[in-house]
């Protein structure tokens, strides 16, 4: 494991440790607050999950806190549990209401999304505060002495000792799963739904999972918090307190699971140390958050950074690498290629028909793409090549006809669950993941991307298990494939928009699939780029014997790379054949290059 990833999973918990540590040489109030602040950072941490990380506001945190610190105290009062289950108890309570509001809320994006969250916190409020008889309603609940281990909680060190070690706790599996598979998973959502569903996401399922973890933690933290404040009323936990808790991972940084831990530990400590000025305190603060939006938009932790870099301390940023790039070998290190077969065609479409309103975009459309194959469809802007490239693809739902790919019908199973039986695809416009490493977008391409499997996962690499060997080196594989292997360590923002198409091929035959959809793979890319693309595919072709459908408007591509070439023109094939024949044809000169039949 490098030190990067051990100071990513470790490092929250040792923070939280820390502020136990610088505790021991404070005096009793600054304890109270050191004891506040580890709470604070399981609160940033968990907003960075879902801010930062899936990119879905929530107003909802003060909710969240809510069901967490009724629910223990509750357990505390009438159940006489002890106060470390109790915590446990207010945990399940926010898993709970994290998950009843996911259900509904993750059907939406944007502001839509933020006012799902608020309603909800509002409702969990006025429930709280009308259920007087259970809750002690708007004068509140008073919280009575707890112990822990026979250790009165109330003293100030013996409370911050446990805040600490409890928050460090928590903090641990938070910081796993971000930064393992759940985290770059989200990150992908967040990047580009499309691409995501293509290679195996659940979006829903991730967000779920998202939302129920992150108020988990955050109801356990108010738990952990609630007898420190000996009574606890609706107000504790207003919109004020979900909005003031929001700018943890704003101010903090949204790109990094540090910036929830810093904003958290800078938001809470702040108000104290200000207390000289305490009629201005949320005026500063407001300014703070203003201030970070609008010039420092990777927050504390990108400052900080920079700073650091600046100094001369960090020492000069890596090359890049992008003139590493390299031609792909002559021969990829891959397991024996899957020969052509002789069974099913790859893909069968017939009687495609889509409609949009009163436009036809696929017009009774028939495909057969034997299995094998190179495979070109053209035709002008328009012709309805991408609709039908959509359709086959099951990222549109065809009005008319059926699709079987390998003999099976389309229809059965989800788009996701494409990937696990052999068939992948690029896009018309670049869709990696740009925040991840070329690394980690391919390893994603392998498919293996169900929640529970995601989360078993990220344990696995924290632990560097050996499956998570087995998919880097699958991955690298890939990446030399293309030739892009000394850039596996690369954000795939930093690569060229010729190297970003190599990237996506890359994704696309790392799970070694029998039939790969390329929309557009030379679009935008130079001359030069396109030659190695056409020799990169043939190659690809030939070694892992996939069968290739290729969409392009570029027709020396084509008629370079394909066996066979389809023609579209207003949303109907109309010709069909080898790439010489068709390109000669009167009607598809005609229909393509606007040439007249004297000509």
């Amino acid at each position: 494991m490098s030190d990067r990833r051990i100071i990513a999973i470790l490092g929250p918990s040792a923070v939280a440790l820390a502020l136990v540590a610088a505790g021991a040489f404070m005096d009793n109030y600054w304890r109270y607050v050191m004891s506040l602040t580890a709470e604070a950072l399981v609160v940033g941490l968990a907003l960075a999950m879902l801010v930062g990380y899936a990119r879905c506001v929530s107003l909802a945190t003060g909710a969240m806190g809510a069901l967490g610190a009724y629910a223990a105290a509750l357990v505390v009062i009438h159940l006489e549990l002890p106060f470390l289950l109790a915590i446990i108890a207010g945990g399940i309570a926010g898993a709970i209401g994290g998950f009843a509001l996911a259900v509904p809320a993750v059907r939406f994006r944007g502001h839509n999304l933020a006012m799902v969250t608020l309603v909800f916190q509002m409702v969990v409020i006025i429930v709280i505060r009308e259920s007087s008889w259970l809750t002690g309603g708007a004068e509140g609940l008073t919280i009575p002495p707890v112990s822990v281990l026979g250790l009165d909680y109330g003293d100030a060190f013996v409370g911050l000792v446990v805040s600490g070690v409890v928050c460090a706790a928590i903090l641990l599996p938070l910081a796993i799963v971000l930064d393992g598979f759940f985290g770059k998973n989200l990150r992908a959502i967040a990047a580009n739904e499309v691409a995501a569903r293509a290679y195996g996401i659940r979006i829903e399922h991730h967000l779920v999972a998202a939302f129920t973890l992150s108020s988990a933690a955050i109801a356990a933290a108010a738990a952990l918090a609630a007898p420190h404040f000996r009574i606890i009323d609706p107000e504790t936990f207003g919109i004020h307190h979900s909005i003031f808790a929001l700018a943890y991972p704003i101010v903090g940084g949204l790109n990094s699971l540090w910036g929830g831990i810093v904003g958290g530990g800078v938001m809470r400590i702040a108000p104290e140390v200000l207390r000289p000025i305490a009629d201005y305190i949320q005026l500063i603060l407001a300014v703070i958050v203003i201030l970070t939006i609008l010039f420092f938009k990777g927050g504390l932790v990108d400052l900080f950074a920079l700073l650091w870099r600046a100094s001369g301390l960090g020492g000069k940023r890596a090359a890049t690498g992008e003139a590493q790039a390299s031609e792909p070998p002559a021969s990829a290190p891959a397991a024996p290629a899957a020969p052509r077969g002789e069974g099913p065609p790859a893909l069968l479409a017939r009687g495609i028909v889509k409609r949009y309103g009163a436009l036809t975009a696929v017009d009774h459309v028939d495909l057969t793409v034997e299995a094998g194959a190179l495979h070109g469809v053209m035709g002008p802007n328009g012709a309805g090549k991408t609709t039908l490239f959509n359709a086959v693809t099951g990222f549109i739902e065809a009005d008319e006809g059926e699709v079987r790919l390998f003999g099976e019908d389309a229809r059965k199973g989800r788009l996701e669950d494409r990937v696990s039986v052999g068939i992948t695809r690029t896009f018309q416009h670049v869709a990696i993941f740009p925040t991840l490493t070329c690394l980690d977008n391919v390893v994603i391409g392998l498919g293996r991307n169900a929640i529970g499997s995601v989360l078993s996962r990220s344990f696995d690499r924290s632990l560097g298990g050996g499956a998570t060997r087995e998919e880097r080196e699958r991955a690298r594989w890939a990446l030399d494939a293309v030739g892009i292997g000394p850039l596996a360590g690369l954000r795939a923002s930093e690569l060229s928009l010729g190297n970003q198409r190599r990237l996506e091929i890359a994704r696309a035959i790392v799970s070694r699939p029998r039939l790969i959809l390329l929309d557009e793979p030379v679009s935008g890319v130079s001359h030069n780029e396109v030659e190695r693309i056409v020799a990169l595919l043939k190659r690809l072709n030939a070694e892992l014997g996939a069968t290739m459908l290729v969409v392009e408007h570029n027709i020396g591509f084509l008629a370079e790379l394909c066996d066979r070439i389809s023609v579209m023109a207003e949303g109907r094939i109309i010709a069909e054949g080898a790439p010489r024949d068709v390109v000669s044809r009167a009607e598809v000169r005609r229909i393509y290059f606007g040439e007249t039949e004297a000509a």
